[in-house]
């Protein structure tokens, strides 16, 4: 089936990261992380499939996302096998898991399922000598209990303890650390009048939870706020990537517009935005955010000290120029 959200994350995400093996990341579906152990070096790469996943799409139980762990030789791009990865996950500094899994193929999935229990709970087979949790592919491990079930980044931080063979554990100083993150879409329905009608508007945060949302009729105007570190030297060391979606029914005036201006902290960000007008019922737009972005509007922040402490400041209101890139472009340019 056809879906334009998952086209636009895939195209982005191939465009603009697929260069990068940092140590550390932040936000989106797949990271792909570097590190060194004794004389070898080895990358990471975390995915979630399917690679749009909401919380409206997980409280409607229709997506068990799986979070498949591969680690690599970084000179062959072949897998380790026989790994052992001590994985934690946390989001905004609370820990949600905290076990040891393992996989003789190197390729481990775990199958996240939320639910209102007190705690995580991890099911799979378990190895009696190291305690570590497998499954296979077509079966992986489980983790139940409140998990996902809030939008934004989940840390994970993922320790190797063995590769190559299943009892030899790497010596302490050498095992290799990963620290990254995946992002949970966050949606809010937010009821807005235009036009002198009730009409509501659905904001997708790809990177954390939004607040004070608001909309002014007269300026035909949709602000709303996240919470971000602007500091230049951790957006510069990191890989991340911004990215807000907005859903509006059509007609009225600011749905049926072919173009839309975007403002964040007071700069303009009219070409981050992408228009999907596939739904001849309803417009969404995309602001789309890249590291490059992110990092020249952090260095503008600071030369102009339009800086908001802690927060990104969304404006997007309907324009008469032609900056706003279409959907069908991007279709073709991928």
């Amino acid at each position: 089936m056809y879906n334009p959200l998952s086209l636009i994350l895939i195209f982005v995400f191939s465009a603009f990261t697929t260069s990068l093996t940092p140590v550390f990341g932040d936000g989106l579906f797949e990271e792909t992380l570097s590190a060194s152990f004794g004389d070898r070096k080895a990358n990471l790469v975390i995915k979630m499939t399917p690679p749009v996943v909401t919380t409206e799409t997980l409280t409607n139980k229709t997506q068990s996302p799986v979070i498949e762990f591969v680690l690599s030789d970084s000179n062959t791009n072949k897998s380790f096998t026989h790994v052992t990865y001590f994985i934690t996950i946390e989001k905004e500094g609370k820990r949600l898991v905290s076990e040891w899994f393992h996989d003789h193929a190197g390729i481990l999935r775990i199958q996240m399922k939320p639910s209102n229990m007190s705690q995580v709970v991890v099911y799979g087979e378990q190895d009696p000598i190291l305690n570590a949790y497998s499954g296979t592919y077509d079966s992986p491990v489980v983790a139940s209990g409140p998990i996902f079930l809030e939008g934004g980044l989940y840390h994970f931080i993922v320790r190797i303890a063995t590769v190559d063979y299943d009892r030899t554990i790497l010596p302490n100083d050498e095992q290799p650390l990963f620290d990254g993150y995946l992002s949970i879409g966050n949606i809010d329905n937010y009821m807005a009048i235009i036009d002198g009608k009730e009409t509501p508007i659905k904001l997708t945060s790809y990177y954390d939870k939004l607040r004070n949302i608001t909309f002014d009729n007269k300026e035909m105007k949709l602000a709303f706020d996240m919470p971000f570190d602007w500091n230049l030297s951790r957006i510069q060391d990191v890989n991340i990537f911004v990215h807000e979606e907005i859903s509006i029914p059509k007609p009225n005036n600011f749905a049926s517009n072919e173009s839309y201006s975007g403002v964040i902290n007071g700069i303009d960000v009219s070409n981050q935005l992408v228009l999907d007008n596939s739904n001849p019922k309803e417009a969404v737009i995309h602001f789309m955010l890249p590291k490059d972005k992110l990092v020249l509007l952090a260095e503008q922040m600071n030369n102009n000290s339009k800086s908001s402490v802690g927060l990104m400041k969304f404006a997007l209101k309907p324009s008469t120029e032609t900056a706003t890139t279409n959907m069908t472009s991007m279709t073709a340019m991928s």
